[in-house]
């Protein structure tokens, strides 16, 4: 046999069996009323994930303009989106296919909510206009005009006997429309900026308001009028109504509690009856996020909340607001990775974020770990794969404990800091083996260091 035939032919083309990638880009963020889907803002498309395992299940392909706003029938049939373009799009569930498609006045829509029904959709535009679409037909069955900026927030009255909608606008007005008269019927003034939330209690009787002017205003909804003011000293993007089932909790005295969310990026809980303030959850240490919204899921008792660097952390009503679970959204530039243990997992992701990322291979979800106070430059994984060391620009150098098996919440965990760089630290290395307890860490200030970790 010649040596030409004996020569090895290296492999050079591969094919790709897994992909992570970017599911939510900021923008609107839905969930389906039965809890099965999340709908994503993703560029100019929206992204259907699943929301057991988060694996995307389709792209809603847009046309080319950003998209602005969107929302879900509640019987979970339609998606009606809409984008700069100023265009309405209806699109089908079951095929991920436009359905119709019809033009949205003058004006962008910033604002959308879909009635009880699955049958009306309501608009809010940049205008200051709120209109009224029959989704099946196409056509708009009611325009209003009366508000001084642009609309911020529209919701339907839950009660679908109660034909009425709630649009609130920019410089803070508040204004209940009648469909049926056709006419504005109450206008309300409380707030003094950007109304962000508007939500009613299981009765229906009660509305509750939120938004930048850091306060959560309680409504009687028979009378129109103010029953009291909650100062949160926070400039507030999302609020609601927890079910009696869930308040019970946190031993509110009627079971009525409100959260809220926004530029702290934590969720607070507040009696609704009393103004006071029963639960304030511990921020992650060293996390920078805020939120731009919060929605509470009734069935799994969670609440959902999107923060500005793009990702959707989930948290527990009945466990303290503990979270239990996280779905990252946009992963910026990828510096380094390597897997965890043998079994090949779990893969750790260093991206241009201050999070080490812990991704599970089988079904892409995401477990964020928050220590460093600036980017992430490099990692490595110790032979045993349950320690990490990961280093930063904030000159430091993070050592996590990894436990998957274990509880959420407690599978990162930061068990050390080395300090003693003066510049950033951008290269690591572990040594490997059961007995080799030390780990050597190279910086832009010229040094390289060797730290021993047998006493971790």
């Amino acid at each position: 046999m010649s040596a030409q035939s004996d020569r090895i032919v290296p492999k050079s083309c591969f094919d790709c069996v897994q992909s992570i990638e970017s599911v939510y880009t900021g923008g609107c963020v839905a969930i389906s009323q039965d809890e099965q889907r999340i709908f994503t803002t993703c560029n100019e498309d929206i992204a259907v994930l699943d929301m057991a395992s988060g694996q995307k299940l389709a792209d809603l392909k847009g046309d080319t303009e950003l998209i602005t706003t969107f929302a879900v029938k509640p019987d979970g049939s339609h998606l009606v989106s809409a984008s700069r373009s100023m265009q309405l799009v209806v699109w089908d569930l079951r095929t991920f296919k436009i359905e119709r498609t019809f033009k949205a006045r003058d004006s962008h829509i910033l604002a959308m909510d879909i009635d009880a029904t699955s049958t009306l959709v309501a608009t809010g535009l940049a205008d200051g206009t709120v209109n009224v679409w029959d989704i099946d037909r196409g056509y708009c069955t009611h325009n209003f005009k009366g508000h001084g900026a642009m609309i911020t927030s529209v919701r339907f009255h839950p009660s679908t006997e109660n034909l009425c909608l709630v649009s609130a606008s920019g410089d803070g007005d508040i204004r209940v429309w009648d469909l049926k008269q056709r006419k504005c019927t109450s206008v309300l003034k409380s707030h003094v900026s950007a109304v962000r939330a508007i939500d009613f209690d299981e009765s229906s009787e009660i509305m509750v308001t939120a938004g930048r002017d850091s306060v959560i205003n309680v409504w009687n909804w028979t009378r129109k009028s103010l029953i009291r003011t909650i100062p949160v000293y926070e400039s507030i993007e999302a609020a609601g109504v927890l079910r009696i089932d869930a308040a019970a909790v946190f031993n509110s005295q009627k079971g009525r509690v409100v959260y809220s969310g926004g530029e702290k990026g934590i969720v607070r809980l507040w009696d609704l009856d009393s103004g006071e303030e029963l639960f304030t959850q511990a921020k992650d240490r060293n996390a920078k996020h805020t939120f731009v919204d919060v929605m509470y899921l009734p069935q799994s008792g969670n609440l959902c909340a999107v923060t500005n660097d793009q990702n959707l952390l989930f948290y527990s009503v009945t466990a303290q607001l503990k979270r239990v679970r996280q779905i990252v959204g946009y992963n910026e530039e990828i510096i380094d990775l390597a897997y965890i243990g043998n079994e090949h997992k779990h893969l750790a992701v260093a991206t241009n974020t201050e999070q080490l990322r812990i991704y599970n291979t089988d079904n892409l979800n995401c477990e964020l770990a928050y220590g460093h106070k600036d980017i992430i430059l490099t990692l490595d994984v110790h032979s045993s794969g349950a320690i990490v060391a990961t280093g930063s620009k904030d000159n430091t150098v993070c050592i996590w404990a990894i436990n998957m098996k274990a509880p959420v919440n407690h599978r990162v965990t930061c068990v050390a800091v080395a300090v003693g760089h003066t510049k950033a630290v951008g290269a690591v290395a572990m040594a490997q083996g059961s007995d080799a307890l030390f780990m050597v860490t190279g910086s832009e200030d010229r040094t390289v260091k060797v730290w021993d970790l047998e006493p971790l």
